[in-house]
Order: C-alpha cells, then sequence, then structure tokens
C-alpha cells in the first residue's frame, strides 16, 4: 500500500539492538514497539505503531543484522547504517519481498521451473513448465545473496501495516506467531473470511495484534480492492515488471571494526567493553564472562583489566581447541573453510592477539597464486593477528624450504567457537620463490564494488592496505611470537 507519511517508523530487536537504536534514532528515524529493555535505556513511550521497517540480528548468524522493510523506507534505512557501518558486507534482494511481477518461464533446470523477472532469473512453483509463458506472479523468497536464487509463486499479492492478501490455489488464514494471545487470533480468523469467502488467502502480521477490530476489517477490505487493481493492471502489462510494491531484504554482515564500533556506541548508554558484540556473536560460550565484566565496569572498575581478563579466557578457549579452523567468507555469502590445523602458538600483546596456525598438506594439486606444485607433507604456516587486516601463509616443502607466501587481505580477524573467522575482500598478495611479488584478483574487488557490496570507505580500506603491504617491497612481516619458529 502507498506510504503516506513521512517519518519512518522501525523495529529493532536482537544482539545489536542498543547500539542500533541509538543510531537509527541520530539519524531521524522513529523506533516503535521497542523492547522493555531497550524502552527504558532510552526513555521511550511504548509505542504499538505497525513498523515499516524491521533491523535485528539473524536468526540464523549472529554475525548479520536484517534490514527488512516497505521499499523506499527500508533503503533510507540501509543509507543510514552504511554511513556507520563501514566495513560490512551489504547483501540486498533484487525482487521486493511479497511484491507482485509479471513473469516469463525460461526453461527447466532439473526438477525446478526457472522464470524471467527482466534480467533476473528466478525459481517458479509451476506443474507446467512451458517456456515463453508469461505468469502474474508474487516473490516469496527474495534471494538476497548473491548465491540464492528468488522465488515466485503464481498469484499476485499486497502487502499493508497489519496483512498480506494473496492469491493461492486454496484459500488459506495465517496468522504471525508473535501474536500469541488467543482471543485475538480468533479474532483475526473470523474477520479474514471476509477475503477467504471470495477465494483469497491473508496472512495477518504481528502488528495486526496491536490494532482494534474495525482498524482491521477496513485494512482487510482496503488490501482487497488494491489486489484487483493489481490483477487487472498486470494482466493488461508486459512482462518483466512489477506491478505491486513490496518489502525489501538485505543483509548486513558485519567485521569486527563495525563491531567495535557498535560496542563504543552501546558505550555512550548502558557499559560495554571492547569486543562486546564480537563475543555475543561468535563465541557465546564466553557471553556470561561479557556480561559480568561489564557490571564490574559499571562500578568503576579498569576496562583494561577487564579487557585483560577476557582475553586470557579467549586464549584460553583457543588453546583448548584440538584443530583451529580457519573461516572466508566471501562476498558471495559462501563461507569457506581453508583448512583445521593445530595451534603452534598465540599470546596478547594490549588489546591484539598474535596466533599462528600450522596446517599439513595431504593432496597433490597447484598453490593458488603462486603457481607451485602442491605435495603431501607440505607445511603451511598461517599467522594471524586480530588488528591486521590481511593474513599471511607461508608454504614449506616436507624439508623446510619456503615454497611461497600468500597474503589474503581481509578484515580483521574475529576468534569464533572453533577458531578464526574473517571477511575475505578478494584481492590477495603472493611472493613466488624467485621473489616476484604480484598483485592479484583486483578485478574482483572492483566488481564487489560496483555491485555494492562493500562501501567506498572498505574499497578504499582494502587499496590502501595493499598499497602499505607492496610498499614493503617483501612480504608483509607480521609479529610472530619468538618461539614460532615462523619465517618472513
Amino acid at each position: 500500500m502507498a506510504r503516506s507519511h513521512t517519518i519512518i517508523k522501525v523495529r529493532v530487536r536482537g544482539i545489536y539492538a542498543t547500539a542500533l537504536t541509538k543510531i537509527l534514532m541520530d539519524e531521524g528515524f522513529q523506533i516503535v514497539q521497542p523492547s522493555r529493555i531497550i524502552a527504558d535505556r532510552f526513555k521511550l513511550p511504548d509505542l504499538k505503531l505497525p513498523a515499516d521497517v524491521t533491523v535485528k540480528s539473524s536468526e540464523r548468524d549472529l554475525n548479520e543484522i536484517v534490514v527488512v522493510g516497505y521499499e523506499g523506507s527500508a533503503d533510507r534505512v540501509l543509507s543510514g547504517l552504511q554511513r556507520h557501518l563501514r566495513y560490512a558486507f551489504y547483501w540486498v534482494s533484487p525482487l521486493a519481498l511479497h511484491s507482485t511481477v509479471k513473469a516469463t518461464v525460461a526453461k527447466r533446470l532439473g526438477d525446478r521451473c526457472i522464470a524471467r523477472v527482466g534480467d533476473i532469473e528466478a525459481e517458479i512453483a509451476l506443474d507446467n513448465c512451458t517456456e515463453g509463458t508469461e505468469i502474474i506472479a508474487s516473490v516469496v523468497r527474495p534471494g538476497v545473496k548473491p548465491l540464492e536464487m528468488p522465488r515466485l509463486v503464481p498469484g499476485a499479492r499486497v502487502i499493508g501495516d497489519y496483512a498480506i492478501v494473496f492469491e493461492s490455489k486454496e484459500p488459506r488464514v495465517t496468522i504471525s506467531e508473535h501474536v500469541r494471545s488467543a482471543a485475538k487470533r480468533a479474532e483475526l480468523a473470523a474477520i479474514a473470511t471476509i477475503a477467504t469467502s471470495r477465494g483469497l488467502s491473508v496472512h495477518w502480521r504481528s502488528s495486526s495484534q496491536h490494532a482494534d477490530r474495525t482498524t482491521l476489517e477496513n485494512h482487510l477490505k482496503e488490501l482487497m480492492d488494491e489486489l484487483q487493481k493489481v490483477k487487472k493492471e498486470a494482466s493488461e502489462g508486459a512482462a518483466g515488471r512489477k506491478y505491486s510494491t513490496g518489502e525489501l531484504v538485505a543483509v548486513v554482515r558485519l567485521s569486527l571494526p563495525d563491531k567495535i564500533y557498535l560496542d563504543r556506541i552501546r558505550d555512550t548508554i548502558v557499559p560495554t567493553i571492547r569486543l562486546h558484540h564480537s563475543v555475543k556473536s561468535n563465541l557465546p560460550s564466553l557471553s556470561t564472562i561479557i556480561d559480568y565484566a561489564e557490571k564490574l565496569k559499571g562500578l568503576n572498575v579498569d576496562e583494561t583489566k577487564l579487557l585483560e581478563a577476557l582475553l586470557d579466557m579467549i586464549i584460553e578457549h583457543i588453546t583448548s581447541l584440538r584443530r583451529i579452523k580457519i573461516l572466508h567468507v566471501k562476498p558471495s555469502g559462501e563461507i569457506i573453510e581453508l583448512g583445521q590445523g593445530r595451534l603452534r602458538s598465540i599470546y596478547k600483546q594490549g588489546t591484539t592477539l598474535s596466533i599462528v596456525v600450522e596446517r599439513e598438506v595431504r593432496g597433490r594439486g597447484v598453490y593458488d597464486g603462486i603457481e607451485v606444485e602442491k605435495e603431501p607433507g607440505d607445511i603451511i604456516v598461517t599467522e594471524i593477528i586480530t588488528d591486521n587486516w590481511y593474513i599471511k601463509h607461508t608454504y614449506y616443502s616436507r624439508n623446510g624450504e619456503i615454497k611461497g607466501y600468500y597474503v589474503n587481505i581481509n578484515t580483521p580477524p574475529e576468534v569464533y567457537e572453533e577458531g578464526i573467522i574473517y571477511h575475505d575482500l578478494e584481492a590477495d598478495i603472493v611472493k613466488k620463490p624467485n621473489g616476484e611479488t604480484r598483485i592479484i584478483d583486483t578485478d574482483k574487488l572492483e566488481e564487489i564494488f560496483r555491485k555494492g557490496i562493500i562501501t567506498s570507505t572498505l574499497y578504499e580500506k582494502t587499496l590502501s592496505i595493499i598499497n602499505e603491504i607492496m610498499g614493503n617491497k617483501a612480504s608483509p612481516r607480521t609479529q610472530t611470537n619468538k618461539n614460532a619458529n615462523t619465517q618472513t
């Protein structure tokens, strides 16, 4: 439905809620349906108004924030977040969730039918997949990350503050799980009969629990009228177009610098120590340690000592692992495990951890970039410093001869329950045994910047790190433990 107001109302949930609420309020957005804790911390009224946009931590991965809301409104919220969270990956759905489109069946792919909406391919739920058929459909899966394909179902759909009305094979009524009152659920089911009697389906959104019966009845009638207009326009209109607005869905994957920034924002509201959000998202086993440390900070205990103790706990955790995993988060959203290794050394310097991991090569092949044969028995020594924007891999033969270096450019690494995780920034630096040093994959860096997956700030930061390393001429040196016996 058309948005008539100019103030964008945002609902915030999840482990980043305090810091995000502060950011969004400073950006001029109105916070609605605040949790009790957020309402207390910010002295907010308990507004039950429906949200235009929801910002929440992902249930599947706490490193990610999900932004979902009306097109236009969600765009503005996302732009506001980008001004603050400058080192994240940003993925935005190519098709708006719950929008109505006119698609053209393109091909059958295995047991799936693939349609096109303009130049966007989407899976469509059809029994008869006849190429060239034009069909009115609605978006039920937006396909946010690059490797995720959108999904369509036949039939038009419209969305409003309290409900979604759509065509389906059999009319049905569904109600958000967040509407827990049995009386309210019964009322919503009764109101929906005006739609189901006309062969339409209704989904009541969580905000419906806060509206009175008259408001909900009028809202449902407006949506039904709008659906008829959309169906008429789509049946008469061209394929490849959108005929009703939906919800933009975006995923923001936070890096360590973003989380440290959120730590500082949160600390202006409630006592917060550095690495609060990193631990909460990646090391839930130490979550209560963070809570306790922040209680102590509130009692004026020196934060430096608290952080030192926290780092000691993280070191104990890593040391307890039999094998260390290294996870490499690609701009595509794919998470690649580089391999598992044993911990050679770990120590702290101020707020930084220096970690050296050793992996033994089992198979054969060729090392990427340095183009040297990979042989069983080779050793890869990986040097990780948690405030560095790169990780250095040194390849050794079984006889201890250096085969080359590979420097992965990435966001500063974080410790997670099973090892190390970071965002890969595509461009890398390699040094061959003959001393030749070169940069590789800068075209991939350019591509993710052009697609909006990284901000201009992160793009420029990546280039500056590359220039800094190349300015050293030799492979970048890292602060290696004297007992690690690694070479640079």
